[in-house]
């Protein structure tokens, strides 16, 4: 089942939204606008995560040592997820995979999978996975060096009822955070939470479960108020913690988890409720829900009121929680409506703390402006991140006109922010006081057209024969979007590159490597800089590598026929290249073109998983080119491509052209791109990354 198509959204820093009182009617706030005391809220130029895999639903997560990682499903068809670490502090991303170590013949060899994915992470930044497997089970897979090397198992195929929306939450507490928790025993303790699909309740219901290593699994859900019993998924007729599909919240001094959902009432109105784990010596966790006795059903009046009354449901996709540093925990959710009522499709925000027992909720405050002028005029799948006492992030992607979302209407998709700031004690719990909310756009131009589908797994428009070039209206290409300007979520100014357009972009040396995380550096792979520039016609694209005078010896210690430098960037809807390709025997050639696709199918459509760069004879056209080399190639004297091309050749670019997230690529390839067949594409037969320079803003004139 789909999860959430969430554009990842890296901020500088991290933080979360409050919450005020405790509510028992409809009314809503509209938070005002935060005062202007610093720079307004910026960010840098959009990175790709990936030039070759399109996926969505991604997950995005920064470990204790700052290192980037990105994971997200290409499609149960593919029966495949991609899962990425970053070398270069979140710019460029490298396969992760528990398989064979990635090469030109494939990257990613680790199904079953390709349903929804989930990251967390201990304090020692050891990496905890989880991936869906066709609605029956979860894969679930851990690193300890970064992404280097991985490990992985499978958690209730073949014994569970089913899973869905599976998600992970870490309890780790430094060792000076107070311990109020009657948890005894080791930690990290991990646990893994999914809506079991034919469990009693709203949704079927959540099954817990917990780990020690993160790949390995046992019930963890108390059958009854004195946790007499456990919870088992297979067989158990009556009870299912209430929570279904929302994403939880861990508290890392008293080891309680928190998950919302929607309860729809008799009149047909809907509240959001809180439910509360908490675990005992064992780490099994007792809910708010839980029957007084084994056996007995559920006892949803003990239930948390978030927000009550809500003319639909919170839950269409999904309500998340999230708690910040003083914690207080935040929940963010947006509304259902039916198709005659799109605008009730907002985006609310609410919090409460923990000197509350989070009882005591908020006012819930809208966030989004419900506006066509600023394009966000009706809003689906809510995230919300927090950070310092009483600050939070939400994000979500907002269409720009006032129509139901699984309609083609022409309508253009952006990803909005708010920034809410709620008012705090000196212990650093929220008072009730109202919030300040500064809304963003975050995206620069739209990253969907027309209807984004949220009636199930089978999305109209698409089939196996539309073969569709790649471009906003087309695949998902996964994007980080990272803080650059304005308070960061813990309150202090950030800073980062600005997305003015530049004529190029350098990168740092010795990143490079193979294999791809943890290996040693490849000098003939190692772009140290890109840049453009546009006279007339033709467009020149120069790129500069360490070494490319010794192709043999960089197409032996890749194991690749061929090696691919491919520079890309947008043009309005449309992503164009320009590419050298050569080979063992030093024969390079240059081309350029419009970047095209290879459509696999999964139960949710037939769409781009995988983008190439056509050589000349098969989709690209031939360009003037060149290599040059100085005596004695190095990081700093380095080897360049020059490539002149036809303007005509890549959309026909202006002076005033902006040609958005221009990258440089270096790709081990065991094949021509424009070769790729659905077999090899299947098979993930695809060209291998070894270096990025990723990406700036270009025009002539700016």
């Amino acid at each position: 089942m789909l999860k959430l198509s969430r554009l990842a959204l890296m901020l500088a820093a991290a933080g979360v939204a409050s919450v005020f009182l405790h509510i028992r009617s409809s009314q809503v706030a509209t938070g005002p606008a935060a005062a202007a005391t610093t720079s307004a809220i910026g960010f840098e130029t959009p990175t790709p995560v990936d030039p070759i895999h399109t996926f969505g639903e991604p997950d995005i997560g920064v470990d204790p040592q700052g290192r980037v990682f990105v994971s997200g499903p290409t499609g149960t068809g593919t029966q495949r997820s991609v899962w990425f670490g970053s070398v270069d502090g979140g710019h460029t991303y490298r396969p992760v995979t528990p398989g064979p170590v990635p090469d030109s013949v494939q990257s990613f060899n680790a199904p079953p999978g390709g349903g929804d994915t989930d990251i967390a992470f201990d304090r020692s930044g050891k990496q905890y996975f989880i991936d869906l497997y066709a609605l029956t089970c979860d894969r679930v897979a851990t690193t300890a060096d970064g992404g280097a090397t991985a490990a992985q198992n499978f958690a209730g195929c073949g014994t569970s009822p089913g899973s869905d929306r599976p998600w992970l939450a870490v309890y780790d507490p430094p060792p000076t955070t107070p311990h109020q928790s009657a948890y005894a025993g080791p930690t990290p303790l991990v646990y893994e939470v999914y809506n079991n699909l034919v469990g009693p309740g709203p949704d079927g219901g959540e099954q817990w479960n917990k780990s020690l290593d993160g790949l390995t699994y046992t019930d963890a859900t108390n059958a009854d108020q004195e946790g007499a019993a456990l919870v088992t998924t297979s067989t158990e007729p009556t009870y299912s913690p209430f929570g279904g599909d929302g994403y939880p919240a861990i508290d890392q001094v008293t080891g309680k988890v928190f998950q919302t959902a929607g309860f729809q009432n008799d009149d047909g109105t809907y509240d959001l409720l809180l439910n509360i784990g908490t675990p005992d010596a064992a780490g099994n966790l007792t809910f708010l829900d839980a029957p007084v006795l084994p056996g007995g059903g559920p006892d949803y009046t003990k239930l948390i009121h978030v927000a009550d009354n809500l003319p639909d449901s919170p839950d269409v996709l999904f309500s998340a929680a999230s708690m910040d540093s003083a914690r207080n925990l935040f929940v963010a959710w947006t509304l259902d409506a039916d198709s005659s009522s799109p605008g009730q499709r907002q985006t609310y925000v609410a919090a409460a703390s923990a000197a509350s027992g989070w009882t005591n909720w908020t006012r819930p405050v809208r966030v989004s402006d419900a506006s066509t002028g600023t394009g966000d005029a009706v809003n689906v799948f809510p995230w919300i991140k927090a950070g310092g006492p009483g600050r939070a992030d939400a994000v979500w992607y907002g269409s720009d006109k006032n129509v139901d979302p699984s309609t083609n209407a022409g309508q253009s998709w952006n990803v909005f922010m708010s920034q809410v700031v709620l008012p705090t004690d000196a212990s650093g719990a929220i008072t009730g006081a109202s919030p300040s909310t500064t809304l963003v756009k975050v995206t620069p131009h739209p990253m969907h057209y027309d209807s984004i589908c949220l009636a199930g797994m089978i999305q109209p428009g698409f089939a196996p024969d539309n073969q569709q070039l790649v471009d906003h209206s087309g695949a998902g290409v996964v994007t980080v979007a990272r803080q650059s300007s304005g308070l960061g979520l813990y309150g202090k100014p950030v800073s980062g590159p600005s997305h003015a357009p530049a004529n190029g972009i350098s990168d740092a040396s010795g990143d490079a490597r193979y294999p791809v995380i943890g290996g040693v550096n490849v000098p003939g792979m190692d772009i140290v800089g890109t840049q453009l520039s546009l006279s007339g016609s033709t467009l020149t694209v120069t790129t500069k590598v360490v070494d490319l005078a010794h192709p043999s010896i960089t197409s032996s210690a890749l194991a690749a026929p061929l090696l691919h430098y491919v520079t890309r960037w947008q043009l309005g809807n449309t992503l164009y290249y320009a590419a050298m390709e050569n080979t063992a025997a030093n024969q390079p050639r240059f081309y350029a073109g419009k970047t095209q696709s290879v459509d696999l199918c999964s139960v949710s459509a037939c769409f781009p998983h995988v983008l190439t760069y056509p050589e000349p004879d098969l989709g690209g056209t031939a360009e003037a080119g060149s290599v040059t080399c100085p005596v004695a190639p190095s990081a700093k004297t380095p080897c360049a491509i020059t490539i002149k091309v036809n303007a005509a050749d890549v959309g026909s670019p202006q002076a005033r052209s902006l040609l958005e997230e221009v990258g440089t690529y270096a790709l081990a390839t065991s094949h021509p791109e424009g070769a790729t067949t659905n077999a090899q594409a299947q098979a993930d037969n695809v060209p291998l990354e070894i270096d990025g320079a990723c990406c700036f803003n270009y025009a002539q004139k700016h």
